[in-house]
């Protein structure tokens, strides 16, 4: 039997209850305030690709991404229950800002295995209530036995607000990671990558990042993988996947965002993913790895990457 293989698929869902200034969702994939799916065709989409996932021969553990909040879309859940109760999946992982798991998780309840999910949940400062955060993400570790993670961003000016959420997360007893913090309007420079990373500017960005409660070796990962990863052995493709909002599968997002050959569309009857049968292969797109889900499966990210973890971001076993 193949290793598991970590499906990365971000969905076509846009709605957002919150209006981050350094959202990601930019451009043709920016969230919204008003709508939860673009067009109508994005909602079949999602349950075409996701009925997919869950009916693989091997066993798979996904991040189920969003352009939006997914707990503010009923359809999105619907169908991520479901995908928690098939046999094949080992777990499902949301990326959320939390303030819904209250209303939301309860409702899930009857429908979902709430011991598969896993929540990747980031604080962000301005736009949530830390304490009503902290409160949600322990309602869904201790009521619900999901995975949580608390994740903070830090930016070149905000290291007061991370450590007041790392302080928060642990006396709380959840975990917490900080990740640094992009900005999603900037073309990455390999010369000066804090034209992409603010924190940078700072001077000392890693060593606060560490003084945080952040994982240095991760940061420096990302920092290696952000200039470029052209020629680095890599193991997507093999165990791990990328499915972007039409339902074209790559090797990575990077491999889509640089319009690299797709492995093929979920969406064709019968498709089957072509996995590589050897573990490291060289990448061969341009630019880096922006996202965590895509540098950790560098060669040099290997001891950094646990294997038995329900998250694809998450790095402490």
């Amino acid at each position: 039997m193949h290793d598991p293989v970590r499906i990365w698929y971000v969905a076509g869902q846009r709605l957002c209850n919150l209006a981050c200034d350094y959202c990601v969702s930019i451009g043709d994939w920016a969230k919204s305030s008003r709508h939860d799916w673009k067009n109508p065709e994005d909602r079949e989409v999602y349950e075409r690709v996701v009925t997919w996932i869950g009916t693989r021969p091997y066993p798979v553990k996904v991040r189920l991404g969003t352009l939006g909040e997914p707990f503010a879309s009923p359809l999105f859940l619907e169908k991520a229950a479901w995908l928690t109760r098939q046999s094949g999946v080992e777990h499902v992982e949301l990326v959320s800002n939390a303030v819904l798991l209250p209303r939301r998780l309860p409702r899930l309840e009857a429908a979902a295995n709430l011991g598969k999910l896993s929540l990747w949940l980031t604080w962000h400062d301005g736009q949530a209530d830390l304490g009503r955060f902290i409160a949600a993400a322990s309602f869904a570790q201790e009521a619900f036995g999901c995975f949580v993670v608390v994740n903070a961003l830090l930016f070149e000016d905000n290291a007061d607000a991370v450590a007041r959420a790392g302080e928060a997360a642990r006396a709380a007893g959840l975990r917490f990671n900080v990740d640094l913090g992009y900005d999603p309007t900037t073309a990455t420079d390999p010369q000066d990558p804090s034209n992409t990373v603010p924190a940078l500017k700072a001077g000392s960005a890693l060593e606060t990042l560490a003084g945080l409660g952040g994982n240095r070796a991760l940061a420096e990962t990302a920092l290696i993988a952000l200039t470029s990863c052209q020629g680095m052995p890599c193991r997507a493709g093999y165990d791990a996947v990328f499915i972007d909002i039409h339902g074209q599968a790559y090797r990575c997002s990077n491999y889509s965002a640089q319009e690299r050959p797709a492995l093929g569309s979920v969406l064709t009857d019968g498709f089957e993913l072509p996995l590589r049968p050897d573990r490291w292969a060289p990448c061969a797109a341009a630019g880096g790895c922006g996202n965590k889900e895509d540098f950790l499966n560098l060669q040099i990210a290997a001891p950094l990457r646990p294997e038995t973890v329900p998250s694809l971001g998450w790095t402490d076993a």
